[in-house]
């Protein structure tokens, strides 16, 4: 692991033993409205990978979390405080193995885009390069009644393109590596299988699980940028196509990116994929 993900995952750690020897001096109550702010904001973090991402029975338990959530939070507001910091600790610990299991999924989602990528983007990192025979194609005067075109004119951009394309593969499969780093980290596993967990404990693995997710967005949205640039040239056709004017196409419209990988870019961009994709359907009507 590298140094860093290291040093992050011992400061955390350290950070948590201190808030859970602060906090066996909070009152009943500031315990219970700690709980309640913490819940309430993973819930609505949640809300947005649920929306795009989650299976049926994914929605139903979440639905079910919520309902704890309710219940616990009810019990909070007529100031049963004792009662609503043990209802909390469900809550928790329904969020985070259920923030588990998507950072998982994230994380193959990533490798997948950035894969999907990597081949064609590796291939013109070598034959665009200024050391690559086509290079002197590029400056070479062009006689149309002599010559043969070496490459493709859609293809040129790929000449000024290649670093921006390798400086996104690099990135977001360092993005992927440390959300692996965080998941796979033996301290953060030590603390996930400990039978005695604190609320701490459960808030500590809930926030880095969300940081394994966020890492997972940035280096998705790599891998969707190179697609962006590998069909560069598509950008006026798309644009014509929907009656949209400017650079600027957002996920929904821009058909460089793969269809499949669409909920990932509006995901990435805090948007709900079906509200998305009512706005495309009501645009080609």
């Amino acid at each position: 692991m590298p140094h860093k993900s290291m040093t992050y995952i011992i400061i955390s750690l350290i950070m948590c033993i201190g808030l859970y020897s602060n906090s066996s001096a909070l009152s009943p109550s500031m315990k219970s409205r700690n709980d309640y702010r913490f819940t309430l904001d993973k819930l609505r973090t949640m809300r947005i990978i649920i929306e795009n991402f989650a299976t049926d029975e994914q929605q139903k338990k979440y639905d079910e979390i919520k309902a704890l959530f309710q219940n616990a939070s009810e019990e909070y507001y007529a100031q049963n405080f004792t009662s609503s910091h043990q209802k909390f600790f469900k809550v928790k610990t329904e969020l985070l193995n259920m923030i588990d299991t998507f950072s998982q999924d994230y994380m193959k989602r990533t490798k997948n885009i950035l894969d999907s990528t990597s081949k064609e983007s590796f291939d013109i990192l070598i034959e665009y390069s200024k050391g690559s025979g086509l290079a002197k194609y590029f400056y070479k005067p062009f006689n149309p009644l002599e010559d043969v075109k070496a490459y493709k004119e859609e293809n040129y951009h790929f000449f000024h393109d290649r670093t921006r394309i390798e400086s996104y593969l690099k990135n977001g499969y360092k993005r992927l590596q440390d959300a692996r780093n965080i998941y796979e980290n033996d301290d953060l596993n030590y603390l996930k299988n400990k039978e005695d967990r604190t609320h701490k404990h459960l808030e500590l693995l809930i926030n880095r699980y969300i940081d394994i997710i966020e890492n997972c967005r940035q280096a998705k949205q790599y891998g969707i940028e190179i697609h962006k640039i590998l069909k560069a040239h598509e950008i006026i056709a798309i644009q014509e196509k929907y009656g949209i004017k400017g650079n600027t196409l957002e996920p929904i419209f821009d058909d460089r990116i793969p269809e499949e990988y669409k909920v990932d870019a509006n995901d990435n961009m805090s948007l709900i994929h079906s509200i998305e994709k009512s706005r495309l359907q009501k645009r080609q009507e």
